[in-house]
């Protein structure tokens, strides 16, 4: 089944795109000029936050590795990579923040511990994805191939993941000066030349997306809308790294967002799939069930719900009747007109047969070749006897024009019951099936066009 993640784009899903982006840029636009405004503070907010980013980013992840390994497209498995590095980063981040689990952080985190793990966290994914974008353009549409799975899952996905845990290490223990200063008089911004460098990495990863997929698929519209917030997300930090002001709390928001957009369209994705799966299989399901020719139920069909009917019938003490219906001098018909013209026959009797099904439960099979049968549950022998008569003068209202005595297609049959009494000896379903079809044949030796019922209680 093909990835709707690098099929192409509909027009309904680039307006919903452009719009979530415009809303981004509005949104950043607004908060910006604000963005050293103190707002109210809420101490549990950053953990909240940082653990929305861990759980989305590993769902992306978990993902696009699995898209990965279906698709056996490197793109998408670099691309799962990013998201990893992103979760690994952002809990390490959280664990080695000051007063969030300990005072000074865990794994004896430095004072720049966790401000370097947001360093690393915003300029690696940027970074991936830039990388990512790289890959499909080197390997456009080649599968890797299920022997080089694992290896290729390894490089794409454990690298990063690695790389991540390396970078928490270097953090610990390198004993790093600060990423970011205090804004001053003659420099506003908060981030100085290390936000800089951040917020390129971004707006050159958006760049390349824009360059190498120009927007033609959903993966390229929506991996833009992330590497956009993930630019707002570092450009309020870059404006104010104070906390609890205005752009640190919207600057939090557009780092949830980030993972958050992927997920929601890997989501989407999923869902569509398993509706499209649904669908396959309700097709499948009535495809096996129905005669190629007059899309009435198949004998097979027939064989499984006749015993389910029959032993539904015998539970509830109800009485079930089954008519076996042949069409009269068939061959003859065939001989004269042809196959084609035999196909249109018996398809227009079928059609016919199933208009005097009464009820849901009522159904007609094509027992083989021209022989059809009508399943009639909780209907006694004489109801069942005048629906074949019914189906009988059905066939003749048809005028089907044959070469027989008469002129027309008519057809002959048998009907037989199992009463649920004591009487019956019709106590399987087989030998209800077998009373029908001498029933019909009594009727086709009597001279055809009739219908003759099993006596009941025989």
């Amino acid at each position: 089944m093909d990835s709707l993640l690098i099929g192409p784009a509909t027009r309904k899903q680039a307006v919903f795109a452009g719009t979530c982006a415009l809303l981004v840029l509005l949104t950043f636009a607004i908060a910006g000029q604000r963005a050293h405004q103190p707002l109210p503070a809420i101490t549990p907010f950053m953990p909240m936050c940082a653990l929305t980013v861990f759980t989305t980013s590993g769902i992306a992840a978990f993902l696009l590795g699995a898209r990965f390994s279906v698709t056996q497209q490197p793109m998408l498995g670099a691309l799962g990579g990013a998201y990893a590095f992103t979760a690994i980063t952002v809990a390490l981040q959280l664990l080695m923040f000051p007063g969030v689990f300990t005072r000074t952080g865990l794994f004896g985190a430095g004072p720049q511990s966790a401000a370097w793990m947001w360093v690393f966290w915003h300029a690696g994914f940027p970074l991936l994805v830039i990388l990512a974008a790289l890959i499909r353009d080197r390997l456009p549409s080649k599968p890797i191939g299920l022997p080089h799975i694992d290896f290729w899952t390894w490089a794409l996905l454990g690298v990063p993941t690695a790389l991540a845990a390396a970078l928490g290490v270097l953090a610990i223990y390198a004993n790093l000066s600060a990423p970011f200063h205090a804004a001053s008089e003659t420099n506003a911004l908060s981030g100085g030349r290390t936000g800089l460098v951040i917020c390129s990495l971004d707006a050159l990863a958006i760049a390349v997306v824009l360059f190498k997929g120009r927007l033609r698929t959903v993966l390229d519209l929506w991996v833009t809308i992330a590497l956009l917030a993930s630019l707002a997300d570092a450009s309020l930090n870059l404006l104010s790294m104070a906390q609890f002001t205005l752009g640190w709390y919207v600057a939090r928001i557009f780092s949830m967002l980030a993972p958050g957009v992927l997920v929601c369209v890997l989501v989407w994705e999923v869902t569509v799939l398993y509706r499209e799966l649904s669908e396959a299989h309700a097709s499948l399901l009535h495809s096996s069930t129905r005669d190629a020719l007059t899309r009435i139920y198949n004998r097979s069909y027939f064989e499984d719900q006749f015993r389910r009917e029959f032993d539904r019938a015998t539970r509830n003490g109800q009485p079930l009747s089954l008519v076996m219906i042949d069409v009269d001098n068939f061959k003859d018909y065939n001989d004269a007109f042809g196959h084609l013209r035999g196909d249109a026959c018996l398809s227009a009797i079928a059609k016919a047969l199933a208009g005097i099904a009464r009820w849901s439960s009522d159904f007609v099979a094509r027992y083989g070749g021209e022989e059809f049968a009508v399943v009639l549950p909780n209907t006694g022998s004489e109801e069942a006897s005048v629906i074949a008569e019914q189906a009988r003068l059905a066939i003749m209202q048809l005028g089907l024009t044959a070469p027989i005595p008469g002129g027309q297609v008519t057809i002959s049959a048998g009907c037989a019951t199992n009463e649920q009494n004591a009487q019956s000896t019709l106590s399987t379903p087989n030998a209800l099936v077998q009373a029908a079809d001498a029933a019909l044949y009594g009727a086709k030796r009597a001279g055809r066009n009739r219908v003759q019922s099993v006596t009941p209680g025989q």
